[in-house]
């Protein structure tokens, strides 16, 4: 946890209910105001700082445990765990675990956990388990110029439209930022693992090519084309498409067969030229 503007103290860990703070070097303990400001309860009986059932998100979110950082101005903000930073002034936003940052200028966005930025000059990751590389950004700012890789995946055993989740959890899509085009490349494979009206084997293999227009209010327009690839008996009457989900996301939506268990895995190339300085 970083020290809050006007304190010289910070804390440092918790020892049973009572909080221990540190100047940077030696152990202290903080004074009323300095207790409350960082979210925690002054016990004025005994004149010291303590945690609550309502602070606890709040002292777990100042651990940083097992992070490594090589090189000059790399930031680790709170509840970062795990994650290595190599390179110069390089930045993970908080609340990030297993994340993996080498370059210069690179961010991770927070909350995200399992993503990577393997080289290259300000890239901006923001999604789920996202392997990206910086493109320069031209200097001015991260996240213009880039590429990057996502694995989308998910289950069907109906034909449902469904929603493919990065690293198939929860409703991880892939982020979208506004006044960009963003080009992409999605190889998909469909494979049958049974039901009562599947065999476990068959399969579909699309390539899936386009580009999303997104402009200043994140309305996107998308031009794209799939191909199939190789068919493997599997018997799908809907091809998949690249759509918006809610703001400022998008992902691969797909369609299965009813009573037919199909597992379905994208591999997703993203191409991101963005303006910082002009909208559209």
């Amino acid at each position: 946890m970083n020290f809050l503007k006007g304190h010289k103290i910070k804390p440092k860990k918790i020892n049973g209910i009572e909080v221990i703070f540190t100047d940077g070097t030696n152990e202290v303990r903080a004074n009323q105001l300095t207790c409350e400001a960082y979210g925690y309860v002054w016990d004025q009986h005994s004149g010291t700082c303590k945690i609550t059932t309502n602070s606890l998100s709040v002292q777990n979110s100042f651990k940083n445990a097992d992070n490594t950082k090589f090189g000059k101005n790399n930031t680790v903000e709170s509840g970062t765990n795990n994650s290595v930073l190599l390179g110069s002034s390089n930045k993970t936003k908080g609340k990030n675990t297993n994340v993996f940052i080498t370059g210069e200028q690179n961010e991770i966005g927070k909350g995200l956990n399992n993503t990577s930025i393997i080289g290259g000059k300000m890239g901006k990751a923001l999604t789920q388990g996202q392997v990206l590389i910086g493109g320069g950004s031209f200097n001015t700012a991260a996240g213009l110029i880039q590429m990057s890789f996502v694995q989308l995946s998910n289950k069907t055993t109906d034909a449902t439209l469904t929603s493919l989740t990065a690293q198939g959890v929860g409703t991880n899509y892939i982020e979208l930022q506004n006044n960009s085009i963003v080009g992409y490349e999605a190889h998909i494979v469909a494979l049958c693992s049974g039901g009562s009206s599947g065999t476990a084997g068959q399969y579909m293999y699309y390539v899936l090519k386009g580009a999303v227009k997104v402009d200043n209010g994140y309305n996107a327009t998308f031009t794209q084309a799939i191909s199939t690839s190789a068919n493997g008996s599997l018997s799908l009457s809907t091809t998949p498409v690249m759509a918006t989900t809610t703001d400022p996301y998008m992902t691969i939506k797909v369609v299965g067969s009813a009573n037919v268990n199909i597992g379905w895995a994208a591999s997703v190339q993203l191409y991101e030229n963005k303006l910082n300085t002009l909208t559209f």
